[in-house]
């Protein structure tokens, strides 16, 4: 474990008085657990392994302790917590806190996560949603500060994920499972199988996954000798970030792998503007954050070649920026539109800790 001083986010504005507030990442591989008021300002943060394989309860468990170590550390009292918010992958009810059958949680089918959390924590109130949603949430208010009131959020990582905010809010639709954007049907007879059990799914298409995939096949066809050298001749070791290496090095074979995702990006970007007709689509994850405009160019290209005319030119398609904080800030953002009135408690920005 390592302590270290942290600036005040960018743009932040000044801490107030006010309660603080317990969010939580929770992600498949990692559990990111944070102290902050309702403003966004960050106190501590400790990041720890989620360890998902040990089955749901083990990692409530987990949570648990990470947030009572989080608590100890900063000298705060269970007493001063003003809520707390937790993002976990969907699909989820967020009004029951009921988790089903997320894909990189295995065990967790119809899982009561925000019971379980409450049992925990019986002195404050537990709030549940969706991982992409508060990442969402998060860039409208923190990112964008709140100049997009009708705004979307898609994650492009190993998957393709989103978050509406329809006038300020998260839309979650009519069973909570609003915004899965990966699974947009782009090729229904030809594409590649999803996870889901369609076929040509954007995620299928676009996603981190769907490069890799893709990079391997050139290379299997005799193509992207560079690619190849710089995966170290090794298949498990080509990734969308060899990709994107390999097309700033002039890798024909990469900047094509590149540009045929971006197309169909664009093509699901396209859909979402026809139908949502948003001032802005803000897009984050692993992926954007690795290879920029060089995936960000043709997308926006192609959705205004495909996007009716009034809403294509309209809409703004940037980058995110908060992160891999967009979703524990969103946990603040959700907690100042639930409890706007919740009395201050916080004082100083303190440090971030990690720990695996």
């Amino acid at each position: 474990m390592r302590l270290m001083k942290v600036a005040p986010r960018e743009n932040g504005s000044p801490l107030k008085a006010r309660s603080w507030i317990v969010g939580v990442d929770l992600g498949g591989t990692k559990i990111l657990a944070g102290l902050g008021d309702t403003e966004g300002n960050i106190r501590a943060e400790l990041k720890v392994a989620t360890r998902a394989e040990e089955g749901p309860e083990r990692v409530v468990g987990r949570i648990a302790q990470t947030v009572c170590e989080l608590l100890q550390h900063t000298g705060v009292k269970e007493k001063e917590i003003g809520a707390m918010v937790v993002g976990a992958p969907g699909p989820l009810d967020p009004s029951s806190g009921i988790v089903y059958q997320p894909p990189n949680l295995p065990g967790w089918d119809s899982f009561p996560l925000k019971e379980r959390l409450s049992g925990y924590f019986p002195d404050f109130p537990v709030m549940i949603d969706n991982d992409a949603n508060l990442a969402a949430l998060g860039e409208y208010r923190f990112g964008y500060q709140q100049v997009f009131d009708n705004l979307l959020f898609m994650t492009v990582g190993t998957g393709i994920g989103g978050g509406i905010i329809l006038d300020g809010r998260i839309h979650h639709g009519a069973c909570g499972a609003a915004g899965e954007f990966g699974h947009m049907v782009i090729l229904p007879e030809d594409g590649p199988l999803c996870g889901c059990g369609n076929h040509g799914c954007l995620e299928t298409l676009a996603s981190g996954t769907a490069i890799a995939r893709e990079a391997r096949d050139m290379v299997r066809a005799g193509k992207g000798a560079l690619l190849w050298e710089l995966a170290g001749r090794d298949m498990e070791r080509l990734t969308a970030e060899v990709v994107g290496e390999a097309a700033r090095k002039g890798d024909e074979a990469a900047s094509e792998i590149i540009a045929r995702a971006g197309y169909y990006l664009g093509i699901g970007l396209a859909n979402l503007v026809n139908i949502f007709n948003p001032a802005a689509i803000v897009i984050g994850g692993g992926v954007v954050s690795g290879l920029g405009e060089l995936l960000l160019v043709p997308a926006r290209e192609e959705m205004k070649r495909r996007a009716m005319k009034l809403q294509g030119e309209k809409v703004q398609v940037l980058r995110g920026k908060l992160g891999t904080r967009a979703g524990l800030l969103g946990c603040f953002a959700l907690a100042a539109q639930k409890y706007p009135t919740t009395p201050n408690l916080c004082q100083s920005v303190a440090e971030i800790k990690e720990g695996f």
